[in-house]
């Protein structure tokens, strides 16, 4: 009868912790992610702040967390494992009775683009190991976004030399005090700071300086998303197509905070539309073209050559700088036709075909992915 008595406490020592968790595991716990920033570049750290809360008396032994995530997020603590192009992180540790704990990643972002860590499964089982449950939480999700790099380039190499500095319209709705091309009889309207005091006591008669009106020069930036001859949908060379990215941050970067007028186009769509932008300059019209770039699909939308003949067209003044991950021969003859397109190849060239507007990869790059 004793031997009964204990084993029939010792069966209720082991399954009612089961019991309990099965019934009472899930409730009054919650579970939370967060990065520390929302937007970071290509190469910096950052963290992923891991949060659960049990408000209940039932102490939880063993947890294990279980999250999924891009493979280019890399995890500098715990375990995680890669396969197709996706990472994944375990986690174990145990919660008190009314605890909080607050877990923080170190995680290298090593690739431009917005990720999202999500999939989020905690998994509970008692002390003995006789139950284990499994719940999801949807909507424990951090959403991250990583701008391509930006390496220092000099602009003034890139574009022809007719397009440094400003030139003069050939229009004067709004003048430039700053561009005389002459002197002119007074006109009802003209205000009196334009008159010339000098040529007005000479003559004798009323007369102003005669303005030009300048502009400083635009540029646009086109990328051929293709980094082989046969792609046809969809980029086949991951790495060129990254590096040819960030050559495009890195001129975009450049003109916009130099103040030149820039935009940005390439053969592919962006939420079903054609990405492009408008011609913009300044520090905030900077990050906006990281933005886009960093969102820009891998994915091809259309011939590269009808895109970069349609720009020449309408647009016939602006610095035309092409990033080709591998320039074709129909964009070589383009080039050679047009002296203010610039080609800048990624990938090395014969030198056959290198020409004044036909480059190599600029050296910064080169030295970056050595």
């Amino acid at each position: 009868m004793t031997l009964f008595l204990i084993l029939l406490l010792c069966g209720a020592v082991v399954m009612l912790p089961a019991w309990l968790l099965r019934r009472f595991g899930y409730r009054r716990l919650s579970y939370s992610l967060a990065f520390s920033a929302e937007e970071v570049s290509e190469g910096d750290t950052v963290q992923l702040i891991e949060t659960v809360c049990s408000e209940k008396l039932l102490p939880l032994p063993w947890v294990k967390a279980e999250l999924t995530t891009d493979a280019s997020l890399v995890f500098a603590q715990g375990q995680s494992a890669v396969s197709d192009g996706a990472r994944f992180v375990s986690s174990f540790f145990s919660l008190r009775p009314y605890r909080r704990i607050e877990r923080r990643w170190q995680v290298k972002c090593t690739k431009r683009g917005i990720f999202t860590v999500s999939h989020a499964v905690l998994v509970l089982s008692d002390l003995f190991g006789t139950a284990e449950l499994s719940q999801p939480y949807p909507a424990a999700q951090a959403t991250l976004r990583v701008l391509p790099a930006v390496t220092p380039v000099d602009l003034q190499t890139a574009v022809p030399p007719g397009f440094s500095g400003e030139y003069i319209l050939n229009r004067t709705l709004i003048p430039d005090r700053f561009a005389i091309c002459g002197i002119r009889p007074y006109a009802d309207g003209d205000p009196m700071r334009d008159i010339c005091w000098s040529a007005t006591a000479r003559s004798e008669s009323p007369m102003v300086w005669q303005y030009q009106e300048t502009a400083a020069p635009s540029m646009t930036v086109l990328l051929d998303s293709a980094t082989r001859p046969t792609d046809r949908d969809r980029v086949s060379d991951h790495a060129l197509f990254e590096l040819a990215i960030r050559v495009c941050a890195s001129y975009l970067y450049a003109a916009a905070h130099a103040r030149i007028p820039v935009r940005f186009l390439a053969n592919t769509e962006l939420g079903g539309k054609p990405a492009e932008t408008a011609s913009q300059t300044g520090p905030a019209a900077a990050l906006e073209l990281l933005r886009l770039l960093a969102a820009l699909p891998d994915t091809i939308s259309g011939r590269f050559s009808v895109l970069l003949r349609h720009v020449l067209t309408h647009d016939p003044a602006a610095a035309v700088i092409v990033i080709a991950p591998q320039p074709d021969a129909e964009l070589l003859r383009i080039a050679a036709a047009v002296p203010r397109l610039t080609v800048i190849s990624v990938k090395r060239l014969p030198a056959e075909q290198l020409r004044e507007n036909v480059r190599r990869l600029p050296a910064e790059f080169e030295r970056r992915t050595s």
